[in-house]
């Protein structure tokens, strides 16, 4: 397996100074948002990515436009990262065969919310994340203080929560086939579900279970959001969901920037109880859980937790 990084070194008035490594060479970078100058574009690509492929049978005529931007921000982010004559050259070296090249994207949240899986070399059918592996990592990341018991299985916790329930995306839509496809490779994985998929049922579920679990898949909503945007939710009219805490969750302070959530179920139908990546991190190594898997909205903008999960 070949591996390339893309990390991030810091941040410019444009963008990102960052390297990128190649079989052991690097190569300095200057990477920004190619519809920076376009807002309404960046936007489009959210709708597509983030909203239509909820209910993908509306809108087609704007989201075949949307898919057709595509490829146009994917070849322009790739000849930011590839543009160099040796960096191409090194990366035609190790990209004969996608299905053995790895690509992973180091940065903080800012700088994955760049879509790096639009990353698409001209001339070829797809973007590289479709026949490539792509994984993205925080810059840092502290798991010395998780301990997981030993065990002959893999012990897997699967959570879905959706907060509009018969509105909202199918229960089953990810869980089903995770479980199939466990099921036909006959691996050795023991797969728990919480229900209903509120954070307290997820918090008690975990109660005395240290170290029991070592994954934790999350198939919810998720969201990166400033904190303006956060109070906006607190009213019904102000968008898809009205947010709540509860159950040992503090009210959210005032913060600087964005923050990224994850959105369990409410007591009502379109409520959402969110759940910082902070208050998700302690959560998981007070558990003992060093691994989480995200199937999120916005989960590309780098919803992931704080302690390197």
């Amino acid at each position: 397996m070949s591996l390339i990084t893309v990390t991030q070194k810091a941040k410019t008035l444009t963008g990102f100074d960052a390297e990128l490594v190649i079989k052991s060479t690097a190569f300095p970078i200057r990477v920004s948002d190619p519809f920076r100058e376009n807002p309404r574009q960046e936007k489009s690509l959210e709708w597509y990515f983030e909203t239509w492929i909820t209910f993908p049978v509306t809108d087609t005529v704007r989201a075949e436009t949307a898919k057709k931007s595509v490829r146009e921000y994917g070849e322009k982010l790739f000849e930011q990262v590839f543009g160099d004559r040796k960096a191409y050259s090194a990366y035609e070296a190790v990209s004969a065969q996608l299905s053995q090249l790895k690509i992973e994207i180091i940065g903080d949240p800012e700088f994955q919310s760049l879509h790096w899986e639009s990353l698409w070399e001209p001339e070829q059918p797809n973007p590289l994340a479709v026949n490539c592996k792509m994984s993205r990592r925080r810059l840092t990341g502290d798991l010395s203080r998780v301990q997981v018991q030993e065990s002959p299985i893999l012990n897997l916790l699967v959570v879905t929560a959706r907060p509009r329930e018969e509105r909202d995306v199918g229960y089953r839509t990810i869980s089903r086939l995770l479980v199939e496809a466990i099921a036909n490779a006959h691996l050795r994985v023991n797969v728990e579900m919480v229900r209903p998929g509120t954070y307290e049922a997820f918090a008690k579920h975990l109660e005395g279970k240290q170290g029991f679990y070592h994954i934790v898949h999350f198939d919810l909503h998720g969201g990166l959001m400033r904190y303006e945007q956060f109070q906006q939710y607190a009213h019904p009219q102000a968008g898809n969901y009205t947010f709540q805490r509860g159950y040992g969750l503090a009210n959210i302070p005032s913060y600087e920037g964005a923050k990224a959530f994850l959105f369990f179920e409410g007591e009502e139908s379109g409520q959402a109880v969110p759940v910082s990546a902070q208050e998700m991190s302690d959560r998981l190594k007070l558990s003992g859980i060093p691994v989480c898997v995200l199937n999120a909205c916005q989960s590309g903008k780098q919803i992931q937790l704080d302690n390197g999960s």
